[in-house]
């Protein structure tokens, strides 16, 4: 018996290596076959297809497919455009104008000799009042006020304005103090031109605002000239007749302050005006077009954040234009164009409204003098200080545009 040299188990005869440990029985080496060779070459292909579809069409065909297939499912389709439109919301720009806006607005004035010893003057603001008003013919409020606080107390005017007077001498100086509370609305009416009814449907309740007025000047014959080639084309249509208007204004002529309102003919030949100065232009191609145009006058922040609230600041004049527009259906609108600021036919809500233009020239005049004095070698002078205590916005809408869709 022989025993194996590793492991000490039993190894039979004939027996090349141990049964337990596989190792080689010292002696017997010839008796172990050699390992057969390991081939690192690929079997070669057989030139003979194999009979099976797949064999003819490639599997990336056939992925293809059926990721074709899925794309074409009703319910597939139903998620690529939800997708989709939501990927184009995603990435489309936009504005977001609040709805509402109610703030309260104080406004301080401080009043003193500029020069000399003794003084009268006066000082002469609108009554804050709800819109529309007047000649507007909005049956929906777009402005409320509410809570008006005056000090001192004030004599009304005929034009009904606020006015005090007063006689200053020395050092002497006067505070009067006006706050209220406005809320102000979007106004943003879903019209098209096609809504629009032609210049011969006007009623002659607003031929008052065809004629001349303080700087309108309809009978000038550049302006006679331009509504003629601005309402070329329309058929009479109201609504188109005032986008060309704007459209004429917008692209001819800049932005610039002025510390007084111009003529028309001043206008025309600078090519440049503020927000007055492109009112009393579109006011007065309007009405040479026959087209009832006037002034409405307020006040507009110039700093406005409503991302974190509700920030409006550095407020300060403005003009726009009210217009009449006859409807299709037989009713009577007016509409409203801010040049300066390109809205056509809406509004904003950050904005107050001081004034509507009732006709009358001197009143229009006499707005942008509010304060006057006089005096032998004397001259008083104040300091306004204005500013909104609180202000909260209710609602917001989100336009891709800020034009209207015509």
């Amino acid at each position: 018996m022989k025993l194996c040299d590793f492991c000490g188990f039993v190894i039979k005869e004939q027996e090349a290596q141990c049964s337990n440990c596989r190792m080689i029985v010292p002696g017997r080496e010839s008796l172990v076959a050699p390992p057969k060779a390991v081939s690192l070459e690929k079997p070669p292909v057989s030139s003979v297809p194999v009979n099976s579809i797949s064999s003819y069409i490639p599997k990336k065909f056939i992925a293809l497919l059926l990721v074709a297939g899925l794309f074409a499912s009703p319910q597939t389709q139903i998620l690529l455009t939800d997708g989709m439109d939501y990927w184009d919301e995603m990435n489309t720009p936009y504005y977001t104008i609040p709805e509402t806006i109610t703030l309260t607005y104080v406004r301080n004035f401080e009043i003193f000799i500029e020069e000399g010893n003794e003084v009268e003057y006066s000082l002469t603001l609108s009554l804050p009042s709800n819109r529309p008003s007047g000649s507007q013919t909005d049956t929906m409020e777009w402005q409320v006020i509410d809570n008006v606080n005056v000090s001192p107390s004030y004599n009304l005017t005929k034009e009904g304005r606020m006015e005090w007077r007063n006689n200053l001498s020395g050092s002497d100086r006067d505070y009067i103090s006006l706050e209220y509370t406005a809320t102000i609305n979007l106004i943003r009416p879903d019209l098209k031109i096609a809504d629009s009814g032609s210049v011969s449907d006007i009623p002659e309740d607003f031929d008052i605002y065809l004629e001349d007025e303080w700087l309108i000047e309809p009978s000038n014959s550049e302006i006679q000239i331009l509504a003629i080639e601005l309402s070329n084309g329309t058929n009479g249509n109201v609504m188109q007749i005032l986008k060309n208007i704007f459209d004429y204004i917008e692209s001819n002529y800049k932005y610039q302050k002025s510390s007084v309102p111009k003529s028309c003919p001043d206008i025309i030949v600078g090519r440049v005006g503020d927000c007055d100065d492109f009112s009393i232009l579109f006011s007065s191609i309007a009405r040479a077009a026959g087209i009832p145009a006037w002034l409405e006058l307020g006040i507009i922040p110039a700093f406005i954040d409503t991302s974190q609230g509700c920030d409006l600041r550095d407020w300060g004049g403005h003009a726009w234009v009210n217009a009449v527009v006859p409807l299709s259906d037989g009713t009577i609108t007016v509409v409203n164009i801010d040049l300066a600021n390109s809205y056509f036919m809406w509004l904003p809500p950050y904005r107050i409204s001081d004034w509507v233009d009732n006709g009358n020239g001197d009143d229009l005049d006499s707005y942008y003098y509010l304060f006057s004095s006089k005096g032998i070698n004397s001259q008083a002078t104040y300091k306004e200080n204005s500013y909104v205590s609180d202000c909260e916005i209710q609602g917001e809408i989100k336009l891709t545009d800020l034009d209207l869709e015509l």
